[in-house]
């Protein structure tokens, strides 16, 4: 029996030149009528760093920016996706399913692997980026880490 892919697990930076993925994963959940989810990461910042910014702002002004942090990414990703689906409605009319999208806190392959188990994903795909020739030897070290503790298959995409 062929696998089945329901849900889609898209991991996205934001920082452009992903549209060669996401021509890909929107491909992929129209052939299979599955679900995408599109996940952006949110490092946590380290305990040092934030006992130095609560010694210069409010608890009250730290929680603000974080969620307007928070906001803004969301904006960010849903017009991501609302772009690319007027830019490419001819084709993903039969789309099942409207792309949908979470801003998930924590290390990025952390935070990949627990939105993919959380919603039961069959798949991850996300991008990598190369910056130096020895980094062009190697895949980045949050798809490496997703690639090797991941329990479902992972599609990696090289961005150019």
């Amino acid at each position: 029996m062929l696998a089945k892919i329901n849900t889609i697990i898209y991991a996205c930076d934001l920082e452009g030149k992903t549209q060669e993925a996401m021509s890909f994963v929107m491909s992929m959940a129209l052939q299979n009528q599955a679900k995408v989810i599109l996940v952006h990461a949110l490092n946590p910042t380290s305990p040092q760093t934030e006992g130095m910014i609560q010694n210069y702002l409010p608890a009250e002004t730290l929680q603000r920016i974080r969620e307007e942090f928070i906001s803004t990414t969301s904006e960010k990703m849903h017009a991501q996706i609302n772009a690319f689906l007027e830019e490419n409605s001819e084709e993903l009319k039969d789309l099942k399913h409207k792309p949908e999208y979470v801003v998930a806190a924590g290390a990025p392959h952390e935070a990949i692997q627990n939105t993919a188990k959380g919603y039961k994903a069959d798949i991850i795909v996300m991008n990598s980026r190369t910056h130096s020739k020895l980094g062009q030897m190697m895949l980045g070290s949050t798809a490496n880490k997703v690639i090797h503790q991941s329990h479902i298959p992972v599609l990696v995409v090289p961005i150019r």
